[in-house]
């Protein structure tokens, strides 16, 4: 994720992010999953308008070809094929993640591990949210769903070591998305007291986060995506 976000120098970062995403999204329950979507089509789906909006994820494309995480299939004439790779970038072939992430006899738990994964709503691009929100706060969120594991009742604190040793984030990044989500009503803001160690030390509280139960169910003020241009089946 962050090398995505950062690679050539943080230039096109969350287009890159939000694309890659939405290619993760649309392949959901396939493997090998090849889209000959035009870039224009893609471009709507980000919320970003016109030839220039394109142009970004031609760019962006690019970048990923040549960071091994997807492969294009260039044909004159028509839409480039685009092949998603595996989301490591190591350009092996990409392999739905639910059925790696199960229990299973033959699987030691480093390698579910490997392949755990955290799921963004359909509403996600289709109430805009993808438009509405900055990289950074994509990143953040992303990172708040895999500290939460889906334990809806617990609040997290993504500290800035753990922003910088876990999910290697800049603390600029995590303060910037972490505020965006608040306020967006995605995250909610609590004040948790920090143990004491003796009784003269002061007290002292920090942020922690807990992931809004609704979702991206509120409508963003971003663009709405035509159903008519995508299946979200």
């Amino acid at each position: 994720m962050a090398r995505i976000l950062r690679g050539g120098g943080g230039r096109g970062g969350a287009t890159r992010l939000k694309l890659y995403l939405s290619l993760l999204w649309l392949a959901r329950g396939r493997d090998d999953p090849v889209f000959a979507y035009p870039a224009q089509q893609l471009a709507t789906l980000l919320g970003l308008p016109g030839p220039a909006g394109a142009r970004r994820v031609q760019d962006a494309l690019q970048w990923l070809e040549k960071e091994d995480f997807v492969a294009l299939d260039r044909r004159p004439g028509d839409a480039t094929r685009v092949h998603l790779l595996d989301d490591a970038g190591a350009g092996r072939r990409y392999q739905s993640p639910g059925p790696l992430a199960k229990p299973a006899h033959k699987r030691s738990a480093k390698e579910r591990e490997q392949h755990f994964y955290v799921q963004l709503e359909a509403k996600f691009w289709t109430e805009g949210w993808v438009a509405e929100l900055s990289g950074a706060a994509v990143a953040m969120y992303l990172a708040a769903l895999h500290e939460q594991r889906g334990r809806t009742d617990q609040s997290i604190w993504i500290s800035p070591r753990v922003g910088r040793e876990r999910y290697d984030l800049s603390d600029e990044t995590r303060n910037k998305g972490l505020r965006e989500l608040v306020g967006h009503d995605l995250l909610h803001l609590e004040r948790r007291a920090v143990p004491q160690t003796s009784f003269s030390e002061a007290y002292r509280a920090r942020n922690a986060y807990r992931v809004a139960a609704e979702g991206f169910g509120i409508t963003s003020r971003g663009r709405r995506v035509d159903h008519d241009l995508f299946d979200f089946a």
